[in-house]
């Protein structure tokens, strides 16, 4: 683990060091991956998400801090704010994502990016692994400013 020197003016940060074991494209800057548990289940591999079903958002790793190629090493953000966290609302768009919405991996799988969830309902179990710091209500993913959770 990586913890960033504390500085007064920049937020605290933690990451990981990581390989990209999905093998057909590199990961980007403010992606969401899971544990590769399917393949390559060796604590350091990571993939993209399958449904949210699979493993109820508990195999979250991180947000992607930089571009890692396919089979490649590189770093995941687990702690602290992000600046372009790729987000997207929720099938059905209701509710909206809104600065403080608690964020988790994607329902359907097979998309790095994040979205919300309606918390008022009493069949969803999921895990948040973060918040939104600002608005995002397309179904499209944007990069937007979130603090992750995902230790």
């Amino acid at each position: 683990m990586l913890f960033q020197r504390i500085n007064r003016t920049d937020p605290e940060k933690v990451f990981i060091v990581v390989k990209n074991s999905y093998s057909t494209a590199a990961l980007s800057n403010g992606q969401a991956v899971i544990w590769d548990f399917a393949t390559d289940g060796d604590g350091v591999g990571v993939t993209m998400p399958s449904a949210r079903a699979t493993n109820a958002g508990i195999a979250v790793a991180g947000i992607a801090a930089e571009a890692i190629a396919a089979a490649g090493y590189g770093l995941v953000q687990v702690y602290g704010y992000h600046s372009a966290v790729r987000v997207r609302n929720m099938t059905g768009g209701t509710p909206a994502i809104a600065a403080g919405s608690p964020l988790c991996l994607n329902s359907a799988g097979s998309v790095f990016c994040l979205e919300n969830f309606d918390t008022g309902s009493t069949n969803i179990q999921v895990a948040p692994c973060g918040f939104a710091l600002a608005a995002q209500a397309s179904w499209t993913t944007k990069a937007v400013a979130a603090f992750i959770k995902a230790l």
